[in-house]
């Protein structure tokens, strides 16, 4: 004869997982879109409009500041965000993020000091996905892309 076990205490459903949070509404992330993809195809009082609209109401618009630098330098547009992410780097020396962006801003641009900002990142970063950013550089230009081609 077999007896089974029943448990006396009720089942409760495992809790769903929380939905991951966002670091920016659906708004945001929208407008910040539509002005990259605005300086991309060189839409720039739009998409410089768009961008300073994001900028004013962002609590830490820094991120977004780098985004746009390496769009712009990739749509060969040059301007004040390249020297925005000199000042940072030369205020925030440990920034790695910004000298990684400054050095797809001066690749992009055909500017042979990029491979300065990359190499101190590799030697000096402790920060992985700083790391891995840098290290993303060097295979992209590995696969063929040649500065100043694009």
């Amino acid at each position: 004869m077999y007896h089974a076990m029943v448990s006396t205490v009720p089942y409760t459903a495992p809790e769903a997982p929380a939905a991951p949070s966002t670091p920016y509404p659906a708004i945001y992330r929208n407008l910040m879109s539509t002005s990259l993809l605005g300086t991309v195809y060189r839409v720039g009082e739009d998409a410089d409009t768009i961008s300073q609209a994001v900028e004013a109401t962002l609590e830490d618009s820094s991120t977004y500041l780098l985004y746009r630098s390496i769009v712009m330098a990739m749509a060969g547009q040059r301007g004040k965000e390249r020297e925005q992410l000199q000042q940072q780097v030369e205020q925030h020396p440990e920034d790695g993020a910004s000298k990684v962006a400054l050095a797809l801003t001066l690749l992009f641009e055909g500017d042979r000091e990029w491979r300065h900002w990359i190499d101190n990142v590799l030697a000096t970063s402790t920060d992985q996905p700083v790391r891995q950013a840098a290290q993303g550089v060097l295979q992209f230009l590995g696969r063929g892309f040649r500065p100043g081609s694009h």
